[in-house]
């Protein structure tokens, strides 16, 4: 006897559309020899079945020849058209979009999140462009939308790490200028911070490819030199340079 497994609707939803799409393809190969007779349209389906529950997933077991007692569910799927697809879902994830389960956030708060359909890191860039109130939405005065945005930010930093290509030390009116240059180095909104040999420097130019940094005044700079930069609360780079007029020093 075949066992009778609990299973949900999405999947079984799921399992029948793409049994419908099936179907209609064989009726589109099928009409390039013999005019078509007939064409799947609308399916309503009514089942018998026991629900459970278990405080976050409803699953269902089909109920068993001679069983008493089930529950009616009733399906009707109509069709649909593309255009209706597009009018009513939303856009699907760019590669570049973080999902929520990536995102360190604890478990509970990743359930409210998903029951107002926020499923990506996107989802809540716009929910903050918006000025939404998540706390007032989802009823959990728990929350902590400023810790979960540093969450966001942080892990959009991890999939953009800085990259450093040249780095340069040389001289300009005397004084001492560190270049810098490479990919996702400044972010948007945060100064840079650089230590060179472990004293505070300034960084007079700065951008996602190139920085421009001058040593303080008394400086000891050597054959090899430390350079640590705190490219944004999320990321820290430490690099190592070499003296004037040892040519170009490699990251």
């Amino acid at each position: 006897m075949t066992e009778n497994s609990a299973w949900s609707l999405e999947s079984f939803v799921d399992s029948l559309v793409v049994e419908l799409d099936k179907t209609r393809e064989t009726l589109a190969i099928k009409s390039i020899n013999k005019p078509l007779t007939y064409t799947v349209k609308d399916m309503a389906l009514e089942l018998q079945i026991f629900p459970t529950f278990d405080g976050d997933d409803v699953r269902f077991k089909t109920a068993q020849p001679g069983e008493s007692g089930a529950s009616k569910i009733s399906l009707q799927l109509a069709s649909i058209t593309d255009q209706q697809v597009r009018a009513t879902s939303k856009a699907p994830a760019q590669e570049s979009d973080l999902k929520l389960d990536t995102v360190d956030v604890d478990p509970g708060t990743k359930k409210e999140l998903r029951r107002l359909g926020v499923t990506s890191v996107g989802d809540l860039e716009q929910i903050e462009q918006r000025g939404i109130d998540l706390k007032q939405a989802t009823g959990n005065t728990g929350l902590d939308y400023k810790n979960l945005a540093n969450l966001i930010r942080k892990a959009r930093r991890s999939r953009t790490p800085p990259q450093v290509t040249k780095l340069s030390l040389s001289r300009s009116a005397g004084q001492p200028v560190i270049l810098v240059e490479g990919h996702n180095l400044a972010s948007a909104g945060y100064e840079p911070v650089a230590l060179v040999n472990n004293h505070l420097g300034e960084v007079v130019e700065y951008g996602p490819n190139r920085l421009t940094i001058h040593p303080a005044p008394g400086t000891p700079l050597h054959l090899s030199n430390d350079l640590i930069l705190t490219l944004d609360p999320y990321c820290i780079a430490r690099v190592q340079m070499r003296h004037p007029g040892s040519g170009e020093s490699s990251p």
